[in-house]
């Protein structure tokens, strides 16, 4: 791809409305996120915080937000992060090392992932994954015409993403790893790397994840727990056991809203992590599809995006970000539901917490401003 204008111009006569259908979806799953945070935290909120809207308050902050940020990044020109690409590298690496500074970085649960800003807590790796999409889009269209070679096709790419690795390795975070490496995966292959260079890739990543779980313990232990929960009913394998408990009991039509048990001191983070087992509960296997089919919405739209848009490096944008917000969805249902081994993921613009939230909607008006302009001929040659 090569720049023939500056690549902030476009044609004013050539912009589209916003996708509404994906504007809508999104919205509902917020509102569906603000009554269900409500649910599964009000109890708790009130006996350790004293307040029982505590958790709907702050996530309802962290919405407002958000949505101020998607709105600025709907209107902001998405070809701009082309040159921003490498900033916003750089601030994204500031903000992953900031995390293991004393005083600033902070220690939830035995992981160091979080930074402390003002009265709120943050997790910088959730930025981290838009820009290494926005990376690897600028690099894939900058090296087009080599990207069969592996010096100009996988080699800049896998740099990137051992940048990434070197600094989240030990907060550690290994879900958010395995998502950003398959990530970088699946944009190469769209890209038009060579197959077999991607298969032996793919064949060292596996061998290095075996080995990243066999020499810690505690995600061998999860991997135990995956197959056999019940082999501990009364240890590792309580959470997931409440989880098929929930989500069991909520049968056709659920229990009502507010009427999970399993939220009350057996699910852990029943706002969080496994939110989607107190929707089980209360909705019942129809709101659970319900639930399912607006994320399956969101990607048939971020698909469409992507493949529709004329320019290269927002067709990769696009998908990099409908990826990552699909993904999350999958592993978190997934978890809750027993068909992958347990990790700490939310579930986008449902599970309570702020740093998800206000990266999946900054996303979420990036795909906006895709879907809103379409490139003039004269500002990128394909």
């Amino acid at each position: 791809m090569k720049y023939t204008k500056n690549m902030g111009n476009y044609n004013s006569n050539e912009r589209r409305p916003f996708d509404k259908i994906l504007l809508i979806a999104v919205g509902i799953l917020l509102l569906i996120g603000l009554i269900m945070v409500y649910s599964a935290s009000n109890a708790v909120a009130y006996e350790y915080r004293g307040d029982g809207y505590h958790f709907l308050k702050m996530q309802a902050l962290w919405c407002f937000i958000g949505l101020l940020v998607m709105v600025f990044t709907a209107f902001f020109n998405y070809k701009y992060y082309r040159n921003l690409a490498f900033i916003m590298l750089g601030v994204s690496g500031v903000l992953l090392i900031l995390v293991y500074i004393p005083g600033i970085g902070i220690e939830i649960g035995g992981g160091k992932r979080w930074i402390r800003i003002w009265k709120f807590s943050f997790q910088p790796v959730e930025i981290a994954k838009i820009v290494l999409v926005i990376c690897v889009a600028r690099l894939i269209t900058q090296y087009i015409e080599s990207i069969k070679t592996f010096k100009g096709g996988i080699l800049p790419s896998m740099l990137l993403l051992f940048f990434f690795f070197a600094l989240i390795y030990k907060q550690p975070d290994f879900g958010s790893l395995v998502i950003m490496g398959s990530l970088v995966f699946l944009m190469l292959f769209i890209g038009g790397a060579r197959i077999y260079q991607l298969a032996l890739l793919s064949i060292g990543a596996l061998a290095t994840a075996f080995v990243g779980i066999i020499i810690e313990p505690y995600r061998l232990e999860r991997l135990k727990v995956f197959l056999d929960p019940w082999k501990e009913p009364e240890g590792s394998g309580y959470h997931i056991i409440q989880s098929f408990y929930a989500i069991n009991s909520g049968g056709i039509f659920g229990r009502g809203l507010g009427e999970s048990i399993q939220k009350l001191h057996y699910l852990p983070t029943p706002h969080t992590d496994f939110i989607f087992a107190v929707i089980g509960e209360e909705w019942g296997f129809v709101g659970s599809a319900i639930i399912i089919a607006i994320f399956m919405v969101i990607l048939w739209r971020g698909m469409r995006i992507s493949l529709t848009t004329k320019n290269r490096f927002g067709s990769l944008l696009g998908f990099g970000i409908i990826y990552l917000i699909s993904v999350q969805a999958i592993i978190n249902i997934g978890v809750v539901t027993g068909t992958l081994p347990t990790k700490g993921l939310t579930l986008p613009f449902i599970s309570f917490g702020g740093s998800s939230l206000l990266a999946n909607l900054a996303a979420v008006g990036i795909l906006l401003n895709i879907s809103r302009t379409t490139v003039d001929a004269s500002d990128f040659e394909d």
